[in-house]
C-alpha cells in the first residue's frame, strides 16, 4: 500500500509538471484555360492504481493530452472535449508507463507499451491545430481529390528521399490546406466515376489522411453526380439524378439533407472540415437553376449552407466564381454576381467569404485585383483563390496570385491559395509540380519554390513524417 501510494504521488507530480510545460503553439472543375499542424508535446503518463486519465486542456493548438497508463496495463482514457488529441497508450505491463498523447485535434491514441518490459507506448500520430477551424496566417493549399482513383490505378508519388503518400510531400514542402471535391451520386448514371471516387466515402478517407498531416481541409460540394464548371451550373448535367422531377421545396430538403449528412459523417470520423463551398464555379448557377432564378437558387444554396452549420457553425462558408475579373461568364458579370450571393435580394447567404479560379489573368493580376477589391471594399468578406495552377503566367509558386493579390490585401483579408491537381494539370509533365515516369510522380524543381514561399511568408514547413491510420505506403 506504501508503494502505491508513492506511483500514485508520482504520477500526480508528473501530470501537474508536465501541464506547466504546456504553450499554446501556435474542372477537371473543368478549369477554363482562360479563364498544422499542432505543435507536438509529449505527455508524461504517471503509473496509477486505477488508469484514471490525467489532466487534458482542449482546444489550444499544440496542447497535449495526458493519460495515465494503469497499473494493470489498462489504456488511459482521452480527452472528452471535440477535436483533442487521443490519449496515450497504456504501458501493457504493471508499471509500464503510458504512451505519448497526439497533439492536437484528431491525434491519435498512442500504442500501448510493451509486454512485461514497462516500456513507454509510442506517441500519437500529430493533428492540426487545437483551434478549429484552422486558419493558418496564410493559406498555401492545393486540390489533391485524384490521389486515391490514381492510386488505385497504381499511381506512387515521391520526392527526392523515396516513396510517401502525396499529402504528405505536399506538407512537407509547405503546404498547410487540402481541397477535396464530392460528387453526390458520382456512380450513378452519367456520373464522374463508375467506381464512386470523390464520393462521401472516399471524402471521408482522404480527409482523415489530409488531417493526420496536419493540415486543413476544405470541402468543395459540386451539388452535381459530375463536374460543374463555369458555363454548366445551370444545364440538366449539373441536377443529380435523384433530385430530378423535384419541386423546389422538395430540392431545397434534399441539399440540407445531402449536405448536413456528408459534414456529419465526417464530424462521426473525427474529420470535420474547416472549410466548405456550397457549389462549384456557380457563374451560370447551380443545379440546372440559372442565376436568373434567383429566387429559386438562393433558397437552394442557403439550404445547403443550413446543413453544413447544423453540424459545426464555425465551418467557414465560401462561394466560387469561375472567373473573379470584370469580363467575368457564365452569368451575370463578376460583381453583380457579388451582389446577388452577398446582397440582400432572395434568401440572405450565411457566406463568409469568396473564392475564384485564376487561371488567367488579361493584365498581370490587376483584374483579379479589381474584382476581389469589390467584395472587400462592399461587402468587408475575405477573398481566396481556390483555384490556380503553376501555368504562365503563374510560375514561380504563383508569384502573381499569392505575392501581388492576395499577399497585397490589407489586414490579411486575402486568405491564399489553392493549386488544382499539382500532380497533373494542366498535363502530364507540363507546367505541374510533379514528373511522372512510370507510374511514379516525383516533385520537380517546380516544387521547390513552395517551401520558400512558406519561409518568406512566415509559415512552417514541417519535416516530420505524417503517420497513422489510413496510410497505404
Amino acid at each position: 500500500m506504501t508503494e502505491l501510494m508513492s506511483q500514485m504521488k508520482q504520477a500526480l507530480s508528473l501530470t501537474f509538471t508536465a501541464l506547466g510545460l504546456i504553450c499554446a503553439c501556435s474542372s477537371t472543375d473543368t478549369p477554363n484555360p482562360d479563364t498544422s499542424a499542432g505543435g507536438t508535446a509529449s505527455s508524461t503518463a504517471g503509473a496509477t492504481a486505477s488508469g484514471q486519465a490525467g489532466a487534458t486542456v482542449t482546444g489550444v493548438a499544440g496542447t497535449t493530452n495526458n493519460a495515465g497508463g494503469s497499473s494493470v496495463g489498462s489504456a488511459g482514457a482521452s480527452a472528452a472535449g471535440a477535436d483533442n488529441g487521443g490519449a496515450g497508450g497504456a504501458g501493457a505491463a504493471t508499471n509500464g508507463s503510458g504512451g505519448a498523447s497526439g497533439a492536437a485535434t484528431l491525434g491519435a491514441a498512442g500504442s500501448g507499451g510493451t509486454p512485461n518490459s514497462g516500456a513507454s507506448g509510442s506517441a500519437g500520430m500529430a493533428g492540426t491545430s487545437g483551434a478549429f477551424p484552422f486558419e493558418p496566417s496564410y493559406i498555401i493549399g492545393a486540390d489533391i481529390s485524384w490521389t486515391l482513383e490514381d492510386e488505385a490505378g497504381g499511381a506512387k508519388y515521391a520526392d527526392a528521399s523515396g516513396v510517401k503518400p502525396l499529402e504528405e510531400i505536399m506538407a512537407n514542402n509547405g503546404f498547410n490546406y487540402i481541397r477535396l471535391r464530392t460528387f453526390v451520386c458520382p456512380s450513378c448514371p452519367g456520373g464522374y466515376n463508375s467506381k464512386g471516387f470523390c464520393d462521401d466515402k472516399h471524402t471521408v478517407t482522404m480527409a482523415k489522411r489530409v488531417k493526420a498531416c496536419g493540415m486543413g481541409v476544405f470541402l468543395d460540394f459540386h451539388m452535381a453526380d459530375t463536374w460543374v464548371s463555369l458555363g454548366t451550373g445551370a444545364t440538366p448535367s449539373a441536377l443529380p439524378s435523384a433530385w430530378k422531377g423535384m419541386t423546389p421545396t422538395q430540392m431545397q430538403a434534399a441539399a440540407h439533407d445531402y449536405t448536413k449528412g456528408v459534414v456529419q459523417e465526417m464530424a462521426d470520423a473525427g474529420v470535420t472540415p474547416d472549410m466548405v463551398q456550397i457549389g462549384n464555379e456557380t457563374n451560370a448557377g447551380m443545379d440546372d437553376i440559372p442565376i436568373s432564378n434567383w429566387k429559386d437558387l438562393s433558397a437552394l444554396i442557403d439550404a445547403g449552407i443550413r446543413g453544413v452549420k447544423e453540424v459545426n457553425p464555425n465551418i467557414v462558408i465560401w462561394v466560387q466564381n469561375g472567373r473573379p475579373r470584370p469580363d467575368s461568364a457564365g452569368g451575370s458579370n463578376f460583381d453583380g454576381w457579388v451582389d446577388k450571393y452577398l446582397g440582400t435580394s432572395g434568401t440572405k447567404l450565411a457566406i463568409d467569404g469568396v473564392c475564384g479560379s485564376t487561371y488567367g489573368t488579361t493584365n498581370n493580376g490587376d483584374d483579379w485585383i479589381e474584382s476581389f477589391s469589390y467584395v472587400l471594399n462592399t461587402y468587408k468578406k475575405p477573398v481566396l483563390s481556390c483555384e490556380y495552377t503553376v501555368a504562365s503566367p503563374d510560375n514561380n509558386a504563383g508569384q502573381i496570385i499569392n505575392t501581388k493579390v492576395m499577399r497585397g490585401f490589407a489586414n490579411h483579408q486575402g486568405w491564399g491559395s489553392f493549386i488544382w491537381e499539382p500532380t497533373r494539370y494542366p498535363d502530364v509533365n507540363k507546367n505541374t509540380l510533379f514528373t511522372k515516369s512510370g507510374s511514379t510522380f516525383t516533385t520537380n524543381a517546380a516544387m521547390t519554390a513552395y517551401p520558400a514561399l512558406a519561409k518568406a511568408y512566415g509559415l512552417p514547413v514541417p519535416s516530420n513524417k505524417c503517420v497513422g491510420e489510413g496510410y497505404v505506403y
